[in-house]
């Protein structure tokens, strides 16, 4: 299976998950004492979420991948928000934060960053080649 296939599957998948995870109900303690974990854990979902996502667009080798980049940025930004709210007025148990907000924004954020990076390299690489 082409590895673009794969990384769109992957991404897809990984929504998913996100989406259910972020929208089912559970005890406050069953979260790790760990201080800001579940911040850290917000920023890691929705690093990975733009960065799936951006790597299956690099993938796809189109022009205006970097434009394609940020517009899924700030839809993943918009989507972090819209589950934030929807959790903090429909989800039992569930409380939605701005911190958490923010912490989704920075993951996405840092996608968009690495992803970039990512790319000049592959760009740089298969110049050589």
């Amino acid at each position: 299976m082409p590895k673009r296939i794969l990384l769109w599957l992957a991404y897809f998948c990984f929504l998913g998950l996100l989406t259910y995870l972020s929208l089912t109900p559970i005890a406050a303690k069953s979260l790790p004492p760990i201080p800001y974990f579940d911040k850290l854990a917000h920023t890691g979902f929705y690093l990975l979420l733009q960065g799936l996502f951006s790597l299956a667009l690099f993938f796809e080798n189109r022009s205006g991948t970097r434009t394609l980049v940020w517009g899924s940025a700030f839809f993943h930004i918009f989507y972090g928000t819209v589950i934030e709210v929807i959790q903090a007025n429909l989800v039992p148990g569930r409380f939605g934060e701005w911190q958490d907000g923010l912490a989704n924004t920075l993951g996405v954020l840092i996608g968009v960053l690495l992803s970039f990076k990512l790319m000049k390299r592959f760009n740089k690489e298969n110049e050589k080649n």
